[in-house]
Formats: C-alpha cells, structure tokens, sequence
C-alpha cells in the first residue's frame, strides 16, 4: 500500500528523499514540504503537487495526513522538530546524527516513548549492498567469530573543505563535531557488524591543516579575491568540479559563470585557511567491546577521492573491502581467496545505494513487512554514545568507559 510521507527540510537529504517518490511513486506520494528558504520552495512548487509551508508550526496546525514525517533539518534542529512532531501525532525518519548532544538525543527518544512514536534514524550506509553482503557473510560463519575490525573513513580533501571548512558542520558549536557528523554512520556500522556492546572508547584527533598559519603567503580572504593560482582548495574550482556541492549556495543550471556568480563572497568562497572552523581533519577512535572485541576507525580529510575501506579479522578468515568499488575479498586460513565484485543496480540515490536501499525498507517496514538491519531509535542511540564518548576521550585526552 503507497504510503505518505512530508519532508521537514528540503535540503540535500530532504530532496534526495522527496525524489525518491518521484521515481517510485507507488511506494510514497509527498503530502507536505516545509523548508524556511524561499528558493528551495519554489523549486518543490514545481515539483510536487502538495502543500509548501516556511514554518513547520503552520504545517502541524494543519494536520496533514502523513504516515511519517522526515526531519532533514540542522542537526541543532533536530530536538525541537522531533518532539513536536511525535506530539502531533507523526512518526519520524530521522536524519542522522539523532542529535547534537546526547543529553538532547535522551529526550527525543524519552518524547518518542512518552508520545507512543516509531522514530527510524537514517544510517543509510546499512542498506548498501556492499555492507549487507558483509553482514551477510559474518552470519554465514564463513570468517569465525570477530575478534578486530578496521575502518577507515576517507572523506576526500574536497568534501572537506566544502562541509567541514566553509559548510554547515564546520563548528562543532554550531552543529556537532566531526565524530558524530561524519561517523556516526561508521560507528553504527561497526556496532552492528560486530554485534556486541562498547564497553571502553579512546580518540585521538585535531584540526591540524585548515588553520591560518597554514594559509599561503597572500592569500586573500575570499578565493574570488585570491591570486594564488595553485591552490587545490580554489572555491571555483571545486564547485566547477563538483557541481553537487554547489547547490548549497545557488539553485538552477550548474554553468561555470553562474557558479561563480552565486559564488562569490559566501561562506563558501572563503579562503580555508580564514574561516571560523574547529572541527578535526583527522581523527581516530579505538573501541573495546564485549568478548574483548576491538575496533579502531579512522576519518580523515587528506584523500584524493571520497571512499570508504575495512578489514575485518576473525577466527577463520580475514575480511577486506572497498566500498566504492563493491568489492570484497574473503582470505581463508586454510583454502584460496574468495573474490567478490558486486555489481548493484542503483538506479537512484548516493551512498553506494544507501538512500534507496533505506526508502524501500521503510516502506516495506510501514507497511508491517519485516526488514532486516533497520535503524530504529533505540539501536542507533547506542552508536550516538559512542561517538559522543569518543569526542569526550578526545578533548579530555583519556579513554573512557561506557
């Protein structure tokens, strides 16, 4: 049975999700869309034929029908939206991080048990196939029981610079550090691959690179101003190149004279040496689980490309993987190599399949099928510890215990 669905944020996320519907409309129609930027409204006017609002409090009052409501907000936003949301009676797909203290993360999930709520958080990378398949091949007891995993977050020196230098989540004050931001996908990964409890977390990490005394001589404060002519940070250049990112400071055709236009002296054309950024360029976290199961994940800003990689050691067998190449190698102790490409067929979406991966089981999930290795509420609160813990033993520069 099709179901209804209204977006609360019409963002990146929150276009990647109305736009699913668009592609499969007999699993979702879109009954609202609620976005404060009058742009972004306009665009979904053109789109979709439903009810737009600036305010999200109009959107309640006009009780709209809905079977869930995704909250694609800023994460500072996300307490607020949650609570009044499950108090008017909608159930949440919940935009990762949950939000951006864990003290606010209790009460969300303290208003979704009082308010009687099914609250699904969005750890898109659980429904790519490339991690399904992992799972998959850790129940089959092919690689013995786990006994340490490796992950490495490699979020590309250009993703950096547009998210965590110039973009939203470039102070952890304003949004939430880096861990949780960036990681708490991976951290849920982990946790879910390795099926026990954290009990001890240490982080090292800083912001080492992407500070002023790293800046090149005559630099200027906006690259539109800027002479320096090799700088691989340029803001036109990566926009040009990128033309995804672009649409966080413009809507409408992609040409390079229009980019540059929207461009010039935003947030995003700042030199990024000259910002007002403290989250890390680079971070590691080691974690100890239950049956002295260990983990370590890495993030960092310095890679070519945007990738994700992970090894896994068990009793039998060790386990190797490259997400974005949906290959995978199962090395046996005793036997030959086992080689795996999978050849997805992602017809819509990013994260490796992720985003679809994610709206086909919640549609299925709605309408009453089991599906396995869905996020709900209470079991992505406890990678949120996680992550949030790790920012602790960071800054206090100890390991802690869960």
């Amino acid at each position: 049975m099709k179901k209804k669905i209204a977006i609360l944020g019409y963002g990146l996320r929150g276009c990647i999700y109305a736009g699913y519907t668009l592609k499969y409309p007999q699993e979702f129609e879109v009954t609202a869309i609620i976005d404060s930027n009058p742009d972004r409204l306009n665009l979904a006017r053109a789109l979709f034929d439903c009810p737009v609002y600036e305010d999200y409090k109009a959107f309640l009052k006009d009780h709209i029908a809905a079977d869930i409501v995704a909250i694609c907000t800023q994460d500072a936003q996300h307490r607020e939206h949650a609570e009044e949301c499950m108090k008017a009676g909608y159930d949440l797909l919940l935009e990762k991080p949950i939000a951006a203290t864990y003290e606010d993360c209790l009460k969300i999930s303290a208003a979704a048990e009082k308010y009687k709520r099914r609250v699904i958080v969005c750890h898109v990378l659980r429904y790519t196939p490339f991690y399904k398949k992992i799972k998959e091949i850790i129940d089959s007891g092919k690689i013995g029981n786990i006994i340490t995993l490796c992950a490495t977050e490699n979020v590309g020196y250009y993703h950096q610079a547009h998210s965590f230098v110039r973009g939203p989540w470039r102070n952890s004050e304003q949004s939430s550090p880096m861990i949780l931001a960036k990681c708490c996908h991976d951290l849920d990964i982990i946790r879910w691959l390795i099926g026990e409890k954290c009990k001890e977390i240490s982080s090292f990490g800083a912001l080492s690179f992407f500070t002023p005394e790293n800046a090149p001589e005559n630099a200027a404060a906006y690259c539109s101003d800027c002479k320096v002519s090799n700088c691989v940070y340029n803001a036109q250049k990566i926009y040009e190149q990128h033309e995804w990112m672009a649409n966080y400071f413009m809507s409408g055709e992609k040409t390079p004279q229009r980019i540059a236009r929207y461009l010039r002296h935003t947030q995003y054309d700042k030199c990024v040496f000259k910002t007002d950024n403290n989250v890390v360029d680079h971070q590691v976290t080691i974690m100890k689980f239950d049956k002295d199961k260990t983990a370590m994940h890495q993030m960092t800003a310095f890679s070519k490309e945007i990738y994700r990689d992970i090894k896994i050691h068990g009793t039998k067998a060790e386990l190797f993987g490259l997400m974005e190449e949906n290959y995978l190698e199962i090395r046996p102790f005793a036997g030959d190599v086992e080689k795996i490409t999978l050849n997805p067929q992602i017809e819509y979406g990013n994260h490796g399949g992720g985003d679809a991966g994610l709206m086909h089981d919640l549609y299925r999930a709605l309408n009453g099928e089991a599906t396995e290795g869905i996020s709900f509420l209470d079991v992505s609160l406890d990678s949120h510890k996680m992550a949030f813990f790790a920012e602790r033993s960071r800054l206090q520069d100890k390991t802690l215990e869960m």
